[in-house]
């Protein structure tokens, strides 16, 4: 007969589908526990980037129930000395035993007959949901999308952990734009759960800046909504207001610069500059003087009010003028992550 740890490792494999790896711990426990209990690490893969480890507390006495109370704190024991999920293991236990071990809360497997390991069921449904996530993502949000650039430029791939705060930075985003945008770049494995010292959630970037970049190139989108002609009384130039499109480019670039300048804002700050008569809209295009673009989020950098780098590439990649692609060439060059 198989020995009991490895019925159990082979039942979970069986019921969860996964490959499970069994390895023998000795903890600095009580002699009580040691003399009733041997102790295993099985851990269990859940997804390309995540693992899930239990403890499991493996029955000396195969056929003998210690008592709900005495094994509540048998596992309490355990779990402060490894911090992990403590699983009882038992081949023989009653209909009456497995229902008080469910009423208790107390994680159990009985191989071939019941497990229950609430644990190990919402460690799934997130992975299942996150999978579901990332094959409907076609494309971050706009949001999402500022938040993973403003990391790359703050150069936060090389810190160990972050908190969502970190995430955020000075971007003025509300608490629930930035819970879906860090459930995006989850689901899409740009940044994982870390663990910390600290009490609350903590997370990394899976990769170098290059690397980050180019995982998640595929999400991401021109920031431009809307491009509209303007004759121009005057124009203040604003934090929220930069050079973009050609007249941007031509700033980083050898390109030469069009003659009609090309602005940048978000949909608020235009409406704001209308309404102080900074400049009138034209539909006629014999008319136009200079353009407005409609950005779904304003400049990631304050570089002398110049569109950041990351975010005029992504606005002017589809440009069919060659001119323009190899001026995009030569910005790459200047951000070593977008090259």
């Amino acid at each position: 007969m198989p020995d009991l740890q490895d019925e159990a490792k082979t039942y979970i494999e069986s019921a969860l589908g996964v490959k499970a790896h069994l390895t023998p711990m000795a903890l600095r426990v009580p002699y009580t526990i040691r003399d009733s209990y041997k102790t295993y690490e099985l851990r269990m893969p859940m997804g390309k980037s995540s693992v899930f480890n239990i403890m499991l507390l493996v029955s000396r006495d195969e056929v003998v129930y210690p008592g709900i109370v005495s094994l509540q704190k048998h596992i309490e024991l355990v779990h402060k000395v490894t911090n992990q999920v403590v699983v009882y293991v038992c081949r023989s236990l009653t209909i009456q035993e497995r229902r008080s071990l469910i009423t208790h809360q107390v994680n159990f497997i009985q191989p071939r007959s019941q497990m229950f390991i609430p644990e190990i069921a919402l460690d799934l449904r997130e992975s299942f949901r996150l999978r579901r996530e990332k094959s409907e993502v076609s494309a971050l949000f706009p949001a999402a999308q500022a938040m993973l650039l403003s990391c790359l430029y703050a150069g936060k791939t090389y810190e160990a952990y972050f908190t969502t705060n970190a995430l955020l930075g000075d971007l003025n985003y509300s608490r629930v734009t930035l819970s879906k945008a860090v459930e995006q770049l989850t689901s899409l494995e740009v940044i994982t759960p870390a663990q910390s010292e600290l009490h609350w959630k903590t997370y990394a970037f899976n990769g170098t800046p290059a690397e980050v970049f180019r995982k998640a190139k595929q999400y991401l989108r021109s920031p431009v909504r809307k491009r509209i002609g303007i004759t121009r009384n005057t124009l203040p130039m604003a934090t929220d207001v930069c050079l973009a499109g050609e007249t941007a480019l031509a700033k980083y670039t050898m390109l030469a610069e069009p003659k009609q300048a090309v602005w940048g804002m978000t949909k608020k700050v235009f409406n704001d500059m209308l309404a102080l008569d900074a400049f009138e809209v034209i539909d006629s295009l014999d008319e136009i003087e200079e353009w407005v673009e409609i950005w779904a989020y304003p400049s990631l950098t304050e570089r002398h009010y110049i569109a950041d780098a990351a975010s005029l590439y992504l606005s002017l990649e589809e440009n069919p003028d060659e001119r323009i692609q190899t001026a995009l060439d030569e910005l790459k060059q200047q951000v070593n992550w977008l090259a």
